[in-house]
């Protein structure tokens, strides 16, 4: 009688449930309508429904755009004002942090600089650190501000090591589980079309990339990303091409089945944060074969993985999938199709405009005025005198590119878009909104984003739940990210998350 009773007490225990967040790197709205026919009925990654989401801020890229889904809140709180942003004389990268050094290397990083928690951070306050969180990308900076520094662990792409690789912070070395050395299986990949009659469908005729692609893997298919050596090219090119979508997917798959993800009694964690769209889309832009295939390959990945999690969990796996930020089209294809409201502030032409501005109205400085131009703001270096940001307005008031050119001073009366990217003490000097259409980077460099316009701004909202449904709202916002992915796992929102979840019940 009393083993029966056990028995039954064992099978009513609860098996635990898994929540994934998926977040697909620069994939934009536009891109899962124009790619509809390709996606089947399901839809893209098999979730159904795509409905658009929107970035209400200044600064769209990647470091703050993960910070914002993982917190649910924007720059202004969570602090994460760029991918770098100044430390008193230097620039420094968003995850740099000696205190937490990379295994087996010299170099430290960590989600530290994040001032407001995840909604990983909630759970594990909220169950006093029973669930289980596990963070992947093969961007540092995707998986350390997706996971925040309470995860079980996050891991990312080092490529100087040619390793999946965390921190001492996270744990002392690689875990057993984690597949090694998964470079070899490129050492002589030809990177070719996935889906090459579709591809052409989509785009007969497709123009040349906007600039150099890296890592001499060649302009256009077929690209050779394996040269026959294991070196250092090859693993900068691993990370810049679809083979770091397999090696995340692989790395997650590893996690779920050693960590029993989803089946240890609690709400667990997973995110995974996919990369080769965007470091495609830099290098060949929004119209270009590569691109098309590096979210079709995604589609597919993404697919053959959350089917494999369903077959192993049933009904007790829910995912969101959505993006950091969009991608502009480049100057090149606009000008092949006479849209002409856009272009390039080029970097390397205005910071020495502006150089030689403030040394004509105040005087010269040997190392220049300007410290930095990042996430779309100026630094200047200190100490300068007041009238030092007025010459700067002027000069940057006057580039056809720049819509508004918002100083320190004046942020509090800008509007809320401007506001939500501003984080006193990192966002420099004078904030900058550019135009539609319009980029801010290098003459030289290929596509990129960073505006509040559609094109880097809207995104995707997918949610795929036994339980929930995403609502019928005609858009989001990404500050709901957080609190749906809280709703999944029946837990308290994080502190700074105060928008209302995306989903509801059936």
């Amino acid at each position: 009688m009393i083993a029966s009773l056990l028995l039954a007490a064992a099978a009513a225990a609860p098996q635990g449930r898994l929540v994934v967040l998926v977040v697909v790197d620069q994939l934009r709205y536009q891109d899962v309508l124009w790619l509809s026919p390709e996606l089947g009925p399901k839809g893209f990654a098999g979730l159904g429904r795509a409905a658009p989401m929107r970035y209400e801020t200044a600064v769209t890229e990647t470091a703050p755009g993960h910070a914002t889904l993982a917190t649910g809140t924007y720059a202004e709180v969570h602090g994460i004002v760029g991918n770098r942003f100044p430390l008193g004389a230097r620039e420094q990268e968003a995850v740099d942090d000696p205190a937490c050094p990379v295994w087996g290397s010299k170099v430290g990083k960590s989600a530290n600089a994040l001032r407001a928690p995840t909604v990983a951070d909630a759970l594990k306050l909220n169950t006093d650190g029973k669930a289980r969180v596990v963070s992947i990308s093969v961007k540092d900076r995707s998986a350390l501000f997706l996971g925040g520094p309470s995860a079980d662990v996050a891991l990312w792409w080092e490529a100087e090591a040619g390793e999946m690789a965390s921190t001492t912070c996270y744990a002392p070395g690689p875990p057993a589980w984690l597949p090694r050395r998964p470079a070899e299986a490129y050492k002589d990949w030809i990177w070719t079309m996935s889906h090459p009659d579709a591809i052409a469908r989509l785009l007969p005729n497709p123009g040349p990339a906007p600039a150099a692609p890296a890592y001499d893997i060649g302009p256009s298919f077929p690209h050779r990303v394996g040269q026959g050596v294991l070196d250092a090219r090859l693993y900068r090119a691993i990370r810049n091409t679809p083979a770091s979508t397999t090696i995340a997917l692989r790395t997650a798959r590893a996690a779920v089945g050693a960590l029993k993800l989803g089946e240890n009694g609690t709400a667990d964690l997973l995110t995974v944060a996919v990369a080769a769209v965007d470091t495609v889309g830099h290098q060949f832009g929004t119209l270009s074969r590569e691109r098309i295939d590096a979210v079709l390959r995604v589609h597919d990945e993404l697919s053959t993985f959350l089917g494999e999690l369903r077959a192993r969990l049933g009904t007790r796996v829910s995912v969101v999938l959505t993006a950091d930020h969009g991608l502009n089209p480049t100057e090149v294809e606009e000008k092949r199709l006479r849209v002409t409201q856009g272009g390039t502030v080029a970097l390397d032409e205005l910071t020495p405009r502006l150089n030689r501005a403030l040394a004509e109205a105040v005087g010269e400085r040997s190392d220049g005025w300007v410290a930095s131009i990042d996430a779309n703001a100026l630094t200047l270096r200190t100490p300068f005198p007041p009238r030092a940001v007025e010459v700067a307005l002027d000069v940057l008031r006057r580039e056809p590119g720049i819509w508004k050119a918002v100083p320190a001073s004046e942020i509090e009366r800008a509007e809320a878009f401007i506001r939500h990217a501003y984080f006193p003490g990192r966002s420099g000097h004078v904030l900058l909104v550019l135009r539609p259409l319009w980029t801010l980077k290098r003459r030289s460099e290929g596509a990129d984003h960073g505006t509040p316009w559609n094109d880097d701004a809207l995104v995707p909202l997918m949610v795929q739940s036994p339980q929930y449904r995403l609502r019928r709202d005609p858009q989001f916002r990404a500050t709901q990210v957080a609190p749906t992915v809280a709703m999944l796992l029946q837990t308290a929102p994080p502190a700074a998350a105060l928008d209302s979840a995306a989903i509801e019940q059936p």
